[in-house]
């Protein structure tokens, strides 16, 4: 190392002139010819005069002890200095090296590519350029060919070099200065390799990012934007094509306030100013104009534009198009109020405006009318037409009644083929009038389909709403009972309500049970109780029927069968389905959190069909319970399947999809065939009590159960006994190989599961 430093004299451009400059300070030929000169003169004078003075010999003995302290020092420095540059290279992770052309050893710092620094010395520039990819190899050729002819160095050469064994390829940023001898000709090459291989992958993996970046940006759906101070449009992407109807290039260097609603211009103009005080805005909603001049719905998130100086320059972020949100939302809202066939006002719409119209009579001493009105022969058209004919008829009735209602008056679908008028500014004259006109606009009515003329009837009950009204309940139940009162007059006729109909047919007990379902309902009073299901070959539980009983002041139950008909009647059924099911799956959640991991069997009403809601009040029950599905089954019975046949099929499948079971109730009870059985998707079917009480004793029970049993097992579906009361008659059903048994026998209904 020491060698190649000094062989080299310092010259113009070398790598090593600032090591020659350390040497200089103390220039070792100068001091040693000083030295000489010195000696010769003070022997001169010793030969001229023998006669010097001992001061004399001491001060050249103290000039000589000078020069050589110097000299070890200097020599010291020389060490020092060749020792920190020789680490400095030797532990540089750059390849530093210098060739001679005249084959004089050349210097190499360290391994690359592969190769040992003994065969980078040993090959020379040749060897370097070997090295080299085959499109790098005339450029270094070049660099060397000018350094050469030019003495001027080469910098920031890129060269791709082949490591050894062919097994990659590593890029070189390469800086190379010409070696010149003391008559200023080039003698040899040095240079630093450094290794920008990863670097390099580095910015192509960064490019490549940006470009995916930018891909995805100018093909979002989404908008992406930024604008200057004033809200010019600095950059847009494609999503302007969708949402303004012009390209981006046609939107640059407009205001925003341009394609402002002008509803919203105020809004979005105070919003923009927030984000330039320093604030994001989030889910800020507004709306813009498309080129066409239609509406589009847009939600925005804005941040501060900061440049460099961490000065606000404007405005950036993105921007989602809700048009399409915005309209399902409206849809949604119009069908929570309204018929999805008619597109009248729904059942629910239509209470909560009889409650206000409550509110208002007790409030302002106003009185209201209320028409319920029943199609007679819809049953008829539907059965001899089909569901498509009937809800043809549904809506042209619809649109009858729709020309007649006055403005402010609400006409609602209430449910099948029942419709409902609230009626403003009403005594007891006026609405017999409204209800007679209704009545006639029917009678000049008849629906033609499939070449078929059917003239269309209706019954229409009619009540009046005042002060005297304790309820809406109330209002809508004389109005009900006056149109049942019109049915049963030979239908076809108008029923105004009048207390006094209570007494006739007894209505008086069913408007009864009517408050005390209201009551049970508003305080909770309804009770669950809880019935064994077991199996019948190995005795063990298979799961509970969840069954509702009614709890009076005094604490005493009632059985359903006393209230439902009632609550069919009065329109409360819904409200206990969904209190009974909401119920059920809370408890039975509870016990599976505590271990116990029963099945309920729930009972449904055969107008559960009918409900909309009682679905989705399912799936979100057992949602919010945590509950799985298949720990629920579903019973309704035999009759109120057959007579909603395709709302059954249609509503079992859905509870299935869910998960849960379904079993077909009181099995047996009213069939004429068995043929339906193929086109109910049911799990289980219960063997009606009357076939099974007296089994023990009638032959003709057991006959009808062991073929009900088969029947059921043929079609892949396990059965469930009801009313088991004695052992003689759990032989019998273990005998026919019926799967399941329930009964006082086997266990009474509990208010509590062990």
């Amino acid at each position: 190392m020491s060698r190649l430093l000094h062989m080299t004299p310092p010259a113009r451009g070398t790598a090593f002139q600032r090591w020659g400059k350390t040497i200089e300070l103390f220039p070792v030929h100068t001091i040693l010819l000083f030295t000489v000169m010195l000696l010769t003169g003070v022997a001169g004078l010793l030969w001229y005069s023998s006669h010097l003075t001992a001061a004399i010999t001491a001060f050249v003995l103290s000039v000589l002890a000078f020069v050589i302290h110097r000299l070890r020092r200097v020599s010291a420095g020389l060490r020092e200095s060749e020792g920190k540059i020789k680490s400095l290279i030797e532990n540089s992770p750059d390849l530093v090296w210098a060739y001679y052309f005249d084959k004089r050893p050349a210097f190499v710092s360290r391994d690359g590519c592969d190769y040992s620094a003994a065969e980078w010395q040993a090959g020379g520039p040749e060897f370097f350029i070997s090295v080299c990819m085959p499109d790098a190899r005339p450029r270094l050729k070049k660099a060397l060919e000018y350094m050469k002819s030019t003495a001027e160095g080469v910098t920031n050469l890129r060269l791709r070099l082949l490591e050894k064994n062919q097994k990659r390829v590593r890029s070189f940023l390469v800086n190379m200065t010409p070696i010149l001898d003391g008559a200023a000709r080039v003698v040899g090459v040095q240079g630093v390799n450094h290794d920008i291989t990863e670097l390099e992958t580095a910015q192509k993996a960064l490019r490549e990012s940006e470009a995916r970046f930018w891909d995805i940006i100018e093909t979002a759906h989404d908008l992406a934007w930024s604008t200057d101070r004033e809200g010019r449009w600095t950059y847009l992407n494609q999503a302007t094509r969708h949402i303004y109807g012009c390209d981006a290039e046609q939107m640059l260097g407009r205001k925003i306030s341009e394609v402002a609603h002008p509803d919203h211009m105020e809004k979005d103009e105070q919003a923009f100013r927030q984000v330039l005080e320093g604030k994001e805005v989030t889910q800020y909603e507004t709306t813009h104009l498309h080129q066409d001049g239609s509406v589009r719905h847009l939600s925005f998130n804005i941040k501060p534009r900061i440049d460099s100086g961490w000065d606000i320059v404007g405005a950036m972020g993105t921007a989602r198009d809700i048009t399409e949100q915005k309209l399902y939302q409206h849809q949604l809202e119009h069908l929570a109020e309204h018929d999805a066939l008619t597109g009248l006002y729904n059942r629910h719409y239509f209470q909560r405006e009889l409650h206000k119209m409550m509110v208002n009579a007790h409030r302002n001493q106003e009185s209201f009318g209320l028409l319920y009105i029943d199609v007679d022969n819809f049953k008829y058209v539907n059965d001899t037409l089909g569901h498509t004919a009937g809800d043809q008829l549904l809506i042209e009735l619809s649109l009858l009644q729709r020309e007649r209602i006055r403005k402010g008056d609400i006409l609602a679908r209430f449910g099948g083929d029942e419709f409902t008028v609230l009626l403003h500014d009403m005594d007891q004259q006026k609405i017999r009038e409204v209800a007679e006109s209704f009545h006639q606009l029917f009678e000049s009515y008849t629906f033609v389909q499939n070449d078929k003329v059917f003239d269309i009837r209706v019954s229409i009950g009619a009540a009046l709403i005042s002060d005297g009204v304790s309820s809406a309940g109330d209002v809508l139940a004389q109005a009900d009972l006056a149109c049942a009162l019109a049915k049963s007059g030979g239908r076809n006729q108008i029923h105004i309500y009048d207390p006094a109909d209570l007494a006739k047919a007894g209505m008086a007990s069913d408007m009864g049970w009517s408050r005390k379902i209201h009551e049970a309902l508003e305080h909770n009073r309804f009770k669950l109780l809880f019935q064994p299901i077991i199996k019948i070959k190995d005795h063990s539980i298979e799961h509970y029927e969840v069954l509702l009983r009614m709890r009076s002041e005094d604490d005493t139950l009632t059985a359903p069968g006393a209230f439902l008909s009632t609550a069919e009647r009065f329109g409360l059924i819904h409200s206990i389905d969904r209190w009974v099911v909401e119920r059920a799956i809370a408890r039975l959640g509870e016990l599976h959190q505590r271990g116990m991991h029963y099945c309920f069997s729930i009972n449904l009403s055969g107008r559960a069909f009918q409900d909309e809601e009682l679905l989705p009040r399912i799936r979100e029950a057992l949602e919010k319970n945590s509950l799985n599905p298949s720990a629920l089954m579903f019973e309704i019975t035999e009759t109120a399947a057959i007579s909603h046949m395709a709302h059954a099929k249609e509503f079992i499948e859905q509870l299935k999809a869910l998960g849960c079971r379904f079993a077909l109730d009181d099995f047996g009870s009213g069939f004429s065939s068995y043929g339906y059985l193929k086109f109910l998707p049911v799990d289980y079917l219960k063997i009606d009590g009357n076939f099974v009480q007296r089994l023990a004793d009638d032959p003709v029970d057991q006959a009808m159960v062991q073929s009900m049993n088969q029947v059921a097992h043929a079609l892949g579906k396990q059965t469930i006994a009801e009313c088991v009361e004695n052992e003689a008659s759990l032989q019998l059903l273990r005998a026919y190989n019926v799967d399941c048994a329930q009964g006082f026998y086997l266990g009474r209904p509990l208010p509590e599961i062990e």
